[in-house]
């Protein structure tokens, strides 16, 4: 097993893409050379690692063979296009976009590293969207100290959960609103974001779930290793930019006293809490979470009438922690231990 290896990031220019790269200026891996790999009209741009410049180079062209490990950021429609080309040129693909998610191979560095051992086998990992690493985090400790019997969660997703095109449409939906004009039809959801909120952003299945909500429940039970944990999942797009916040009822075989709940929380690897009972004692996606590396646990409380249910408030920045540090973390541990 080496200790380093050529890693290239597919979809530089993507959301998750960008931020990839921010946090390799911040942090140390075992990687060798990173390469930068884009669609062909993206192809040239320059971006600065660790104190290089590094030119973005044209997929149509690239060698896969060249590099250990792909990690494929973008949408699901480029992940479809070009993971298994990725895959049988020789590198092994850590997918971000959600494309796997429920299919066997989903991590959380943090919560289910052993999985790598079979995914390594299939020359893929799905690395989950933010949605089901944080709340993966939280249960992973909560099913620790009493079984978890029972999931309800309500998520609010910021534009960026969603697309490039969604964090642009809100900006110009906001601009336009605010200077009183009116905001042009066709954007990347099907209603305005400004100002507003929606509770649906995919096609609903035949049992009225939206992709997010069935993504979420497949991921916690992957992750977890409980397929058959039931899970109540509601997503709604708010009008922010980043972050994400999840307000979460875990009901447990005994019950669970919230400060005990509370002091487990603050030793657990990738959490920080801020439960205070004064104003302002309470973490939000955007004056907290933004740039961390942690995932935010507040507002802890038993239920009144249902001992066995404790509530939390969850945040994080869901390009940082919920998708680029954990991709990484992933890609650590495969150069460790695997390659």
């Amino acid at each position: 097993m080496s200790n380093v290896a050529d890693i290239a990031i597919v979809g530089a220019s993507s959301l998750v893409g960008d931020m990839l790269i921010n946090v390799l200026e911040e942090h140390s891996y075992p990687f060798g050379q990173v390469r930068l790999v884009d669609v062909d009209e993206e192809a040239g741009e320059r971006r600065m690692i660790n104190g290089q410049s590094v030119r973005v180079e044209a997929l149509s062209s690239f060698d896969f063979a060249s590099v250990k490990l792909a990690i494929v950021a973008g949408d699901r429609e480029f992940a479809l296009q070009h993971i298994a080309a990725i895959r049988d040129a020789g590198a092994l693909v850590i997918d971000t976009t959600g494309l796997l998610t429920g299919q066997g191979v989903t991590v959380v560095a943090e919560v289910n590293p052993a999985t790598l051992a079979d995914a390594v086998q299939r020359r893929v990992v799905a690395c989950p969207d933010s949605q089901v690493l944080q709340s993966a985090l939280v249960l992973k400790v909560l099913d620790g100290m009493s079984p978890v019997q029972r999931v309800s969660v309500a998520t609010y997703q910021s534009m960026s959960t969603h697309s490039k095109a969604a964090v642009e449409g809100l900006a110009m939906e906001t601009g336009r609103l605010l200077n009183g004009q009116p905001i042009e039809k066709g954007g990347a959801l099907a209603k305005q974001s400004a100002f507003n909120l929606q509770p649906c952003a995919s096609d609903l299945d035949e049992s009225g779930a939206s992709r997010e909500e069935r993504d979420l429940v497949a991921g916690i039970g992957e992750v977890l290793g409980l397929p058959s944990l039931p899970v109540l999942a509601n997503c709604v797009m708010v009008p922010l930019f980043y972050g994400t916040a999840q307000m979460m009822q875990v009901t447990t075989a005994e019950p669970l006293d919230a400060q005990k709940v509370i002091n487990v929380l603050r030793r657990a690897k990738g959490i920080k809490v801020l439960d205070k009972a004064e104003a302002g004692g309470y973490p939000t996606p955007v004056t907290d979470a933004t740039g961390s590396d942690q995932v935010w646990v507040g507002r802890v409380r038993q239920d009144a009438g249902q001992p066995n249910t404790i509530h939390l408030w969850i945040v994080s920045d869901n390009l940082r922690k919920g998708v680029a540090l954990n991709s990484l973390m992933i890609a650590d541990l495969l150069i460790k231990d695997y390659l």
